[in-house]
Formats: structure tokens, C-alpha cells, sequence
């Protein structure tokens, strides 16, 4: 499963549902661009020591842009 940024902040910023629905994945994928904007959007150590920790926690695989990533229509 390939979730989305939103998804991902509203989960860090405590929303229980969005949380919950990230609980019911065994594990999911986010592409390096989602993980570059979240990572933009940390406004401290802290937050950045959070978001490694949560997807850490998740297994969460980050996913590279390939070639193949490109030409989905």
C-alpha cells in the first residue's frame, strides 16, 4: 500500500483516525518525495527524531523514482 502525505501528517499530528487507519497495514511504502515533504515540514530535531521513529515503528519501506515509476500513465 503507497500512502499519501496527508495521510501521514494528519497520523503525526495525533488525528486518531488516521492513525488508526495505519494500524490496520501490516506495513506500507511512501515514495522518497513524500518522505523529503515530510521531512521539510519538520520544524525541529524533535520532529524529525519523531517522523524516523513512527515510520520506523510502521516498517514503512520508502520507495525510490525509477524509470518504471515515471511511465505509469
Amino acid at each position: 500500500m503507497l500512502v499519501d502525505t496527508d495521510v501521514l501528517i494528519w497520523s503525526l499530528r495525533g488525528h486518531g483516525k488516521a492513525a488508526q487507519y495505519l494500524d490496520t497495514l501490516a506495513t506500507f511504502g511512501l515514495s522518497v518525495v513524500t518522505y523529503m515533504e515530510l521531512v521539510q515540514g519538520c520544524r525541529n530535531k524533535d520532529e524529525m527524531s519523531r517522523l524516523k521513529k513512527d515510520l520506523a515503528a510502521r516498517q514503512a519501506t520508502i520507495l525510490p523514482i525509477t524509470e518504471a515509476f515515471l511511465s505509469v500513465p
